[in-house]
């Protein structure tokens, strides 16, 4: 079953203002509430005035949301006190909020044949305000604008609705009419929820980038609304969104900004916070698992590194040995088909090849054969070789004596 943050409550009871818009519980002050219904019982406001039946309504009105989130049962007994005096009363507009907040509390719990049941309750009252009737609060009928905003929360609600039974097209349909309502009045903060529910909706379908771009119009909304609630409440979203996405940093970002608010709001906010916090927690082990990750991978790539810089230099060393070995065949081959038949007992002047003659001058100077195969990029054995050709080829003994004739010799 698909769970949707569903859209708050956008009204608030206001006798002298023109339209509600947004509210919540966050400014109900529930004791004081609850010290001015405290012992109206249904008998006793039997025969009270007006003016108190008035009052306590009014009341129970405002404890119905203030309890909404922290005891619904409470909420739930409020409302219903709230529906039977605003009928007592006459009044349409009570009754009406009363039986859609009722239909909401419903669907909180996924009791949704009740919940319609409420809602067309709650249209039925709707539609009489729109056909004109009057009522003791508005004896010459109820303004466009208050009623426009009790349509644009019931429709928001009913899409909720619709979204959570699988009927898309009728939700979006309800959706549609709220939001068109919101940007006629300018209504900021409730395009915000509306927005919010939307990124909601595209994120339980997968449709990720969609998402995205509601919960950023419902920060800009919020921002420009000043409502810091509804600026925390999208960045929850996107924190859950990047964190399904893997993209940990940027979960963490938006998680710690919603908590920033939420930290501050714990009695109120208390869900939103668990929540966020569950994210957070779940996000930061990520974090640490892919760090650790990062850092093995790390590692083994500096190993594989080492391993390949270590098999570059061999490989290299073994070529130039080859090319060495290849080299000192040739030059032998090279003497072999060079050397001159000459009389015994004359001394020739040996022919030497390139490297010969090249690390001859060294042997001179007193450079070891580790010495000249450093110098020359060559191993120890190769010039420890060419050293005896030179000594075969001057016809000496060791190298003492190899050196003397070839000094003899002009070299």
């Amino acid at each position: 079953m698909k769970r949707l943050l569903s859209l708050p409550i956008l009204l608030m009871i206001c006798a002298t203002a023109a339209h509600a818009q947004y509210n919540d519980h966050r400014d109900r002050k529930l004791d004081s509430l609850e010290n001015v219904v405290a012992g109206w019982t249904p008998e006793r406001l039997a025969t009270a005035p007006y003016e108190t039946k008035a009052d306590v309504c009014l009341a129970f009105s405002n404890l119905m949301y203030g309890y909404e989130r922290i005891n619904p049962d409470r909420a739930m007994y409020a409302a219903r006190r709230t529906y039977n005096l605003g009928n007592e009363l006459e009044s349409l507009y009570q009754p009406y909020l009363a039986a859609k907040f009722m239909g909401q509390l419903h669907y909180n719990k996924e009791r949704y044949d009740s919940t319609i049941v409420y809602y067309r309750l709650a249209l039925g009252y709707l539609q009489r305000m729109a056909a004109g009737e009057a009522g003791p609060d508005n004896p010459e009928g109820y303004p466009q604008e208050k009623i426009d905003d009790a349509a644009s929360s019931l429709y928001g609600n009913i899409g909720n609705l619709y979204y959570e039974i699988d009927s898309l097209p009728q939700a979006m349909e309800y959706y549609s009419k709220a939001g068109e309502i919101f940007d006629r009045y300018g209504w900021k903060t409730s395009s915000a929820i509306l927005w919010h529910n939307m990124g909601d909706i595209q994120a339980e379908a997968g449709n990720d980038s969609k998402a995205v771009e509601c919960y950023q119009t419902s920060i800009r909304y919020a921002t420009e609304a000043g409502d810091s609630l509804w600026v925390a409440s999208p960045k929850l979203g996107l924190g859950a969104l990047y964190m399904r996405q893997g993209k940990v940093t940027k979960a963490l970002q938006y998680l710690r900004e919603a908590d920033e608010y939420y930290s501050n709001h714990e009695d109120q906010e208390y869900s939103d916070r668990i929540a966020t916090l569950d994210i957070m927690g779940q996000a930061l082990k990520a974090q640490k698992r892919q760090r650790t990750l990062l850092a093995a991978a790390l590692g083994v790539l500096v190993l594989a590194l080492l391993c390949l810089l270590i098999i570059t230099r061999r490989t290299l060393r073994l070529k130039r040995q080859n090319a060495a070995a290849d080299e000192a065949i040739e030059e032998a081959l090279e003497d072999i088909q060079n050397t001159p038949q000459s009389g015994k007992g004359v001394q020739q002047r040996p022919v030497l090849t390139e490297r010969e003659a090249e690390i001859l001058p060294m042997l001179s100077a007193g450079m070891t054969s580790k010495e000249i195969a450093q110098r020359l990029c060559l191993t120890e054995q190769t010039i420890k070789w060419r050293r005896q050709r030179l000594i075969a080829k001057f016809d000496a003994k060791n190298t003492a004596e190899m050196m003397a004739k070839a000094r003899e010799l002009g070299f």
